[in-house]
């Protein structure tokens, strides 16, 4: 059954298998509490001005730990389009911390600076160094997300919304990898030289092609 998705939303059974592989991190590389993390019209508005500048998130790591485990932030900040290619730049001030009422901490960047950097320690395996799957971290989890114009335009203009809710998922996909050397049998940790320079199908597709054909036309 085709779905009738807005632009940039997630087909439903996509999200529950993002949500699913997250769920499974947890055994393995992800040990941090989620809280709700909310971006709020008024600071969407403020962010993204006249100019309909984009909103970056980055995350960091509260100082104090919950039943041993350290709690997840998140901070906004306005981007601009710095030419004419795809670079955006941030505006260091205002920055705002995501939680159900945000905070403009734009007079104490120190402090939001100070768990950023504590999230890239985490990131890079460096807080529990005894974590065998800590080392996996920095392939599977990002410093921050440049947020989509449409899909913030669709929830506080289209639908006027007065908040958005910002979770969390893994997408998952099989990567091929171009070896060097062939060989019948490789080791988990031997892997030696290899390369990953494909474009996986879909999104990029041939949809002209034969081979790409889902319906039985030999008939």
């Amino acid at each position: 059954m085709s779905l009738n998705l807005k632009r940039d939303q997630v087909p439903p059974e996509q999200a529950e298998n993002w949500v699913i592989s997250l769920m499974e991190e947890e055994n393995l590389t992800f040990n941090l509490i989620v809280p709700s993390i909310v971006l709020q019209k008024e600071t969407y508005n403020i962010l993204t001005r006249e100019n309909e500048n984009r909103i970056r998130i980055y995350l960091g790591l509260e100082p104090e730990k919950r039943d041993g485990k350290y709690v997840l932030c998140a901070y906004a900040v306005s981007a601009f389009l710095m030419g004419s290619g795809e670079v955006f730049r941030d505006y260091e001030n205002p920055v705002y911390k995501l939680e159900k009422t945000n905070q403009n901490l734009s007079a104490n960047t120190k402090q939001v600076i100070e768990t950023i950097r504590r999230y890239r320690k985490w990131r890079n395996g460096e807080l529990d160094e005894k974590n065998e799957w800590a080392r996996f971290r920095k392939f599977i989890y990002p410093n921050a997300y440049l947020l989509n114009k449409y899909e913030l335009h669709e929830i506080f203009s289209m639908q006027n919304k007065q908040e958005a809710q910002i979770g969390f998922g893994i997408s998952k996909t099989m990567n091929a990898m171009i070896y060097s050397e062939v060989r019948e049998k490789r080791e988990i940790r031997d892997q030696g030289m290899v390369f990953d320079f494909s474009d996986p199908c879909p999104p990029i597709c041939d949809q002209s092609s034969v081979y790409n054909s889902e319906n039985d036309e030999s008939h």
